[in-house]
């Protein structure tokens, strides 16, 4: 219908143009549309699509005629004709796009290649006339109509910048394997001929993939026909055409020009694939650059060791063999041969197993895990996994068949410079912030894959230590740790400090006491060092001197949010105390679920008193915060330890900077503790020291804290925590106090004291949100309190960040809610 009413409307506006009646008009050669040849039982040819219509070129004008033929205007010369309709065609085309551009390439053909030029004996000769050659698949008047050349039998000249566009668009239809133009010269007046030999590219009936175990034949056979992007989809309007209108005002006469060649071939042409299902036709680009096409996704997905082969025969049919890459060995280098057979052990790459690169950076995740002391070896890009490169290489049979093999590329040798040069990218900075090495220290040679490695270097770290409270102020301080180790994992070392120096901010003082103030100034020093043994399991086996405000309430908030509060609002929810003395320790973790540690103790203990006037941004009016006293004095202990925790990995560090009875050895900075897990600690404290009758008196303390995250979803689970803790004649840096944030959620801060408690918390989380109740009880004077129930919702912001509101349900409940925004898990 669109194209009737478009009919309609020409044939008016040619009424309205005509003034006078003039001999009637030959039709316009651009509205034939003849259907294509159908394809032949010996050689089969595509149907044409529907838009893939033949109109007469634009260089064929119809008034040419007519003016030979009227006696009243002469006719024109022969080079003047041609003239024209150079330029009538050139006109035509200034409205179509220059197709099969790329949008990335700044430097097209296009912008660099002149139109063809030819000189003969002085004179200048360009041809006027295209042949085409060697079509099988394809017929000329498709070809023809397709890259908008004139049909073979027009009298109509062709410019030097038309020869050079329908050459760069068979070259870049992707439909020819070869595009060699020759030209023919004959004597004059006869113009020159543009001959065109063409090679299609193969033409694919079947595919038939062999030789898959993981991979699918379908992700395959979706890349080998895999058409560009912008290629038209089976659902447009194929029928589609653009036309431009030419009304000659003197004449009277209405003519349609041809339209724009199609930018890329129609569809019915070319081999791809519609709902799984083959249609037959030229494969698009060649059967070599589809098979490296397959080859690179394949080794973008993982498969370094892959390959492909292929066979084609005439008859269309195409045979896949896809090698998915298995390896034949596995080397390593830079160490001894017992710590090689090591790293092979911890490896776990069998030969004769398809390799991915996840297996490979799995390997390297678990050998670092189990053998910390090495570390991989430094390799040159162009021999990491990452460059390797191939290519499909074709060999043609006598019989016409055609095989396909994979040859790997040579890997590029590393060019010296006599000057340092660095790349800096944001990609590679990230990469390195967040440890991402991409089994690095890994090479392929071949088949075999040959792992760098090397003894580990001293490594040194340094952390901040964002340290506020009520009884120092703002006290900023820095850790650091200095580990050597041994590359024949006999014996490594650590060594351990932090220092905190506590700023005179804020005016703040004891009042009435200032050498109190003084000494709660003092600098916070730690040290120590140890050792590890992993021959007969010792973890750690070492000793710390310090002199350091310390607290024992680790396992209720975490130094960042304990800090934090401080500094806002004036709650800490922290007590401290002054302790200076040594400790000397053992651990040994037998599995790698296990530990068990013995501590011993020598400490002297101070009583600090908050600062006043608070220094805080907000409730600096308020009073200060109080802070417990300590039973005073020196006190001797031994702490017995007893941990396990599911699923760590043997790459977690085993020990604390700050030690306390109540908190885990475990380092949890993993990812491990996201999984389902099982966590357990298990502390029995016995010691003596000043009692409250005045002499010495002997003292126990027993902690037990457990933990259980159940995953439900990709972003829900289940977590439920139980500790009991409690003793006898225990000294007040020790007894046991209930309530406050991860201690009794919406109760005041340790609001229930005594000797004995019990904690209970259950938590579920969905997405984003949860839910949470906890349940607690103490004993006090052998007596137990009422059990107080917290119920809260929770915000999740991440793994670790997270808002919490929690509201109290005994009598004195309200209804607003306790609310903390936290950043550490202290479980």
């Amino acid at each position: 219908m669109n194209r009737i009413a478009l009919l309609l409307c020409f044939l008016s506006v040619a009424a309205l143009a005509q003034s006078t009646p003039t001999t009637e008009p030959s039709p316009a050669p651009g509205s034939e549309t003849p259907s294509a040849t159908p394809p032949t039982s010996a050689e089969p040819q595509p149907p044409t699509s529907p838009g893939t219509t033949d109109p007469a070129p634009a260089l064929s004008h119809p008034e040419a005629k007519r003016e030979a033929a009227a006696p009243e205007r002469p006719e024109p010369a022969p080079s003047a004709v041609a003239h024209d309709r150079a330029r009538d065609s050139d006109d035509t085309r200034e409205s179509c796009p220059d197709d099969f551009e790329d949008e990335e390439d700044d430097f097209g053909d296009a912008r660099v290649l002149a139109p063809l030029q030819l000189t003969v004996d002085g004179r200048p000769l360009t041809p006027a006339r295209i042949e085409l050659h060697g079509l099988h698949w394809l017929t000329e008047k498709q070809v023809r109509a397709f890259i908008g050349a004139p049909r073979a039998d027009s009298e109509a000249l062709l410019s030097g910048r038309e020869a050079h566009q329908f050459l760069r668009r068979l070259a870049r239809s992707g439909l020819f394997a070869r595009v060699e133009p020759r030209v023919r010269v004959s004597e004059p007046p006869q113009p020159a001929v543009l001959e065109i030999h063409l090679e299609e590219n193969p033409v694919i009936t079947t595919v038939e993939v062999e030789g898959l175990q993981d991979i699918e034949p379908s992700e395959i056979l979706e890349t080998l026909l895999r058409l560009p992007h912008p290629f038209s989809t089976e659902d447009e309007d194929d029928d589609a055409f653009t036309a431009t209108l030419r009304v000659d005002a003197q004449r009277g006469t209405l003519s349609i020009v041809r339209p724009c060649p199609p930018p890329y071939p129609p569809r019915d042409w070319v081999a791809r694939l519609e709902r799984d299902t083959l249609r037959p036709g030229i494969l698009l680009g060649g059967v070599a650059q589809g098979l490296e096409r397959a080859l690179k996704d394949l080794r973008d997905d993982g498969y370094l060791l892959a390959s492909l082969s292929a066979v084609w025969t005439p008859d269309g049919r195409l045979v896949v063999t896809v090698d998915e890459g298995r390896l034949e060995a596995v080397e390593v280098r830079g160490v001894d041969a017992d710590i090689a057979a090591r790293v092979q052990e911890a490896l776990d790459l069998k030969p004769g197993t398809v390799f991915l690169r996840s297996d490979a950076k799995r390997a390297m995740e678990r050998l670092e895990s189990r053998l910390p002391f090495l570390e991989p070896a430094g390799v040159d890009d162009t021999e990491s996994t990452r460059a390797r490169r191939a290519r499909i290489i074709e060999a043609r049979e006598p019989n016409g068949s055609r095989t396909y093999q994979t040859q790997e590329e040579p890997r590029s040798r590393r060019r010296h410079h006599e000057k340092v040069e660095f790349e800096l990218s944001w990609r590679k900075f990230a990469e390195w912030w967040d440890g991402r090495h991409d089994a690095e220290g890994i090479t392929l040679e071949g088949k075999r894959l040959v792992v760098h490695m090397r003894p580990h270097r001293p490594d040194f770290d340094v952390d901040f230590l964002p340290l506020h409270t009520q009884v120092t102020g703002f006290s900023p301080g820095l850790s650091g740790r200095l580990r050597f180790w041994d590359p024949k994992d006999r014996v490594h070392g650590t060594l351990d400090a932090a220092l905190t120096i506590p700023l005179r901010w804020g005016g703040q003082r004891l009042p009435d006491d200032p050498e109190g103030t003084r000494r709660q100034r003092r600098i916070n020093m730690l040290g120590g060092a140890k050792l590890q043994v992993p021959v007969v399991g010792l973890a750690e086996l070492g000793a710390q001197a310090y002199d350091f405000t310390d607290t024992l309430d680790r396992w209720r908030l975490g130094d960042i949010d304990s800090s934090l509060y401080s500094a806002l609002i004036n709650r800490p929810d922290r007590d401290y105390f002054r302790r200076k003395g040594i400790t000397a320790f053992a651990t040994w973790r037998w599995a790698e679920d296990w530990l068990a540690g013995v501590e011993y103790r020598n400490d002297r203990y101070e009583t600090l008193r908050s600062f006043a006037p608070p220094f805080s941004l907000f409730r600096r009016d308020s009073a200060p915060f109080p802070n417990a006293p300590v039973t005073e004095g020196r006190f001797e202990s031994v702490v017995l330890r007893l941990e396990y925790a599911s699923g760590a990995p043997s790459s977690a560090q085993v020990g604390s900077l700050f030690r306390t009875p109540e908190t885990s050895l475990f380092d949890r900075d993993d990812d491990w503790e996201h999984r389902a897990s099982l966590r357990g600690l298990l502390t029995l404290e016995v010691g003596n020291g000043p009692g409250s009758a005045g002499g010495d008196q002997r003292f126990w303390k027993l902690v037990s804290d457990l933990a259980l995250d159940v995953p439900t979803g990709w972003d829900s689970g289940v977590s439920l925590r139980m500790r009991t803790a409690g003793g006898n004649d225990l000294p007040e840096q020790k007894r046991e106090a209930l309530g406050g944030w991860t201690a009794l959620r919406g109760y005041g801060f340790k609001e229930y004291r005594g000797d004995v408690s019990v904690l209970a918390s259950a938590e579920y989380r969905w997405e984003a949100f949860g839910l949470f109740a906890d349940v607690g009880t103490v004993r006090a004077d052998t007596v137990w309190t009422d059990a107080r129930v917290g119920l809260g919702a929770s915000l999740h912001l991440g793994d670790t960040v997270r808002l919490d509101v929690a509201w109290r349900t005994d009598e004195r409940a309200t209804a607003s809610p306790e609310a903390r925004l936290l950043f550490q898990r202290p479980f």
